[in-house]
């Protein structure tokens, strides 16, 4: 399925400050449907979600642009916690006073932060390609591509033919976009947030996350291997997990379908259980 206003998605995004004054830009469907907060991977953008909007209708859709990606300004902190206060208070901004989370990849780490601060407010946390610990294979020469990294980064790179790997066919004009804007970070945010990554540990707050967890990964991910996915929803007091066999990190670009409707139907059955 081809991606949502491909051409237009920078004009979808609203802006908000932060309490520096930094530019925090994001995507906001508006409506009065439950709020779901949607939060990218590590060089991504709010358009990593875009092919799974339409298939997630009946919810206002709140897609931010982490600090230092897309058109969001950097802080000085990169680390996981540092995005989290960041989106922190984009919720509180929006005075969401119920929402559920999904996260992918570094989203995901975020969404755990997010989760273990926002005890009450938060009713379902969705993790995809997520990880407690999130260290690269030892034998993958993807740290040390990123580590190499100077600008200006070129798009045409054959390290993103690594980094955007897909076990299945993706729309390739998406590819191309999110190429662009990985690009398009500078080598210090890279380098930044991969250092930050070195001693990041999510377990004590996992266990600290009340409301229910849906941990969704790919088979055949690269980066974040049964080890981690095992960790993971061990940790969670209440977890379901489920692998999507032949898939790869990013198994929301590979099959949006199939991924929103695991998404919605848990965000369903969590709504009717916590209502009953």
């Amino acid at each position: 399925m081809t991606a949502v206003d491909l051409e237009g998605w920078a004009g979808r995004k609203h802006v908000m400050h932060l309490p520096d004054g930094r530019r925090l830009a994001y995507v906001d469907s508006g409506g009065p449907g439950p709020a779901l907060l949607l939060l990218h991977g590590y060089t991504d953008s709010s358009r990593s979600f875009s092919l799974m909007i339409p298939r997630l209708g009946g919810y206002r859709l709140v897609i931010p642009d982490m600090p230092g990606h897309g058109g969001s300004a950097p802080g000085e902190g990169l680390r996981v916690s540092d995005f989290a206060t960041d989106i922190r208070a984009l919720v509180q901004a929006l005075g969401f006073e119920r929402f559920a989370i999904v996260g992918h990849s570094m989203g995901a780490m975020i969404g755990i932060d997010l989760a273990a601060r926002f005890q009450n407010e938060l009713t379902s946390l969705v993790t995809i390609s997520g990880t407690l610990r999130p260290q690269f294979p030892p034998d993958s020469s993807i740290s040390r591509e990123i580590e190499t990294l100077t600008d200006p980064i070129d798009p045409a790179d054959s390290f993103f033919d690594d980094w955007h790997a897909c076990r299945r066919a993706v729309d390739a004009v998406f590819l191309t976009r999110m190429r662009s804007e990985a690009a398009a970070i500078p080598a210090s945010i890279w380098h930044g947030i991969l250092r930050g990554f070195a001693d990041t540990d999510l377990t004590h707050m996992a266990r600290q996350v009340a409301c229910p967890a849906l941990c969704i990964g790919g088979s055949d991910d690269a980066l974040f291997d049964a080890g981690h996915r095992r960790a993971l929803a061990d940790a969670f007091k209440n977890a379901e997990s489920i692998v999507l066999e032949g898939h790869g990190h990013n198994p929301h670009w590979e099959e949006p379908a199939k991924v929103a409707a695991l998404i919605v139907a848990f965000l369903r059955r969590e709504t009717r259980s916590q209502d009953a």
